[in-house]
């Protein structure tokens, strides 16, 4: 019980250092430290732990897929091939409801931070006319923003969950599936059913074919990607080198012009990886997870109500996935098993994070958007807890049936 304590006191740190601002990557070497001291690992092997874990290969591969993947969204900005997708898709429905959902799901091909304000304005300009109410735009914009996360190998926690998982990229995006359906489901079951149809304006539309190349032009480095990664099984950082490659000579980016947009990319997520599979070494070597293992046995809590709920609790804490994910996975796997994603423990896990962040406050995403709407916050969580509840169910059957 007194080791259980002390991992308690340790989480206990991270979410303080974290309410008082504390930068996530630095906050979880500390929490680093602090682990290995508590349970009694030498202040030697400590540093090596924490050199080993840094130069480990796995780690310094899932820093150069966060650094490509943040260059290629800089890329894909500033040539607005996401702003003719977003544009040709809003030629191709005549039903506008539908609108509601795709734009903010088109702006989450496009991981960044605070996306789901970059939506906003089209969801506002798309809802004109229909009988929707406030608190619904909200919801319809920040849900529909992240139906990607669980499956799209361009989002860094994704990335990040399938190396503290040990297993790679592809193999993660397609095991969860189920929670894509499930997290569209909930979109559509609590943003869009209920809303009276009403038709786009038809006035200047172009052509279909002109609507379907624009379509093609915009929306092909992001297929190239997917295809060379899943579909041909490249490594994602090769995949990702070839898409930037081809990317250079097709928009004749100068080199003056690429060292412009990597001097703009945010760096943050970069500590916080280094952080998260540090943090994930010091459990392992100090022994910390066996003994806290032990102790969650001893007081008879379900080991999937665990795998489940400390992820979900760092998310709604933090508002990060990837704070949710480099805090809550590396003290839930090892009681996941040898193989958590083939046991469905791994989804569970990634689950529980995610229904945590969606469900936050300091969602950076909502409480943007429920600004941006002038929103209640009671009427968007009437919406909201449904659509985590119905995730929480489809990962609950996944584990059952697996």
């Amino acid at each position: 019980m007194l080791d259980l304590l002390k991992l308690v006191g340790i989480l206990a740190l991270i979410i303080v250092l974290l309410r008082l601002r504390w930068n996530l990557g630095l906050v979880l070497l500390l929490a680093s430290a602090v682990t290995g001291l508590v349970f009694g690992r030498p202040p030697a092997d400590l540093a090596l732990d924490v050199l080993s874990a840094a130069v480990d290969p796995l780690t310094l591969r899932l820093v150069a897929i966060v650094l490509l993947i943040t260059f290629l969204g800089a890329i894909l900005r500033s040539t607005l091939q996401l702003e003719g997708l977003i544009r040709s898709l809003s030629d191709l429905f005549v039903d506008r409801r539908w609108l509601l959902a795709l734009m903010p799901m088109l702006i989450g091909l496009l991981p960044m931070v605070g996306g789901a304000m970059f939506s906003a304005p089209m969801v506002q300009e798309a809802s004109q006319g229909l009988d929707i109410s406030r608190e619904r735009r909200t919801f319809a914009n920040y849900w529909f923003r992240h139906t990607w996360e669980p499956v799209f190998p361009l989002y860094p926690a994704l990335v990040l969950a399938a190396g503290l998982m040990g297993t790679s990229v592809q193999t993660l995006t397609l095991t969860q599936w189920p929670l894509f359906l499930a997290t569209v489901a909930g979109g559509i079951l609590f943003g869009l059913i209920g809303i009276p149809r009403a038709p786009s304006a038809g006035d200047g539309r172009p052509g279909r074919k002109d609507t379907l190349i624009l379509l093609l032009k915009s929306i092909w480095p992001i297929v190239l990607v997917l295809t060379l990664s899943i579909v041909l099984g490249l490594d994602l950082v090769l995949s990702l080198l070839l898409t930037i490659a081809v990317l250079v000579p097709v928009h004749r980016l100068s080199p003056r012009r690429l060292l412009d947009l990597a001097g703009e990319m945010p760096l943050g997520t970069v500590p916080v990886i280094l952080g998260a599979m540090i943090f994930r070494r010091v459990l392992e070597t100090s022994s910390a997870i066996e003994v806290a293992s032990e102790a969650f046995a001893g007081l008879g809590i379900p080991v999937p109500v665990v795998v489940f709920a400390v992820p979900m609790l760092a998310g709604l804490l933090t508002g990060l996935a990837v704070g949710a994910f480099a805090i809550g996975l590396p003290i839930v796997l090892p009681l996941c098993g040898p193989d958590p994603v083939g046991s469905g423990y791994g989804l569970l896990a990634y689950a529980g994070g995610f229904v945590g962040i969606m469900l936050s406050p300091m969602h950076l995403c909502l409480a943007l958007t429920r600004v941006y709407f002038q929103a209640e916050w009671g009427g968007v969580y009437r919406r909201l807890v449904p659509a985590a509840l119905l995730l929480a169910f489809a990962a609950a059957v996944v584990v059952v049936v697996r």
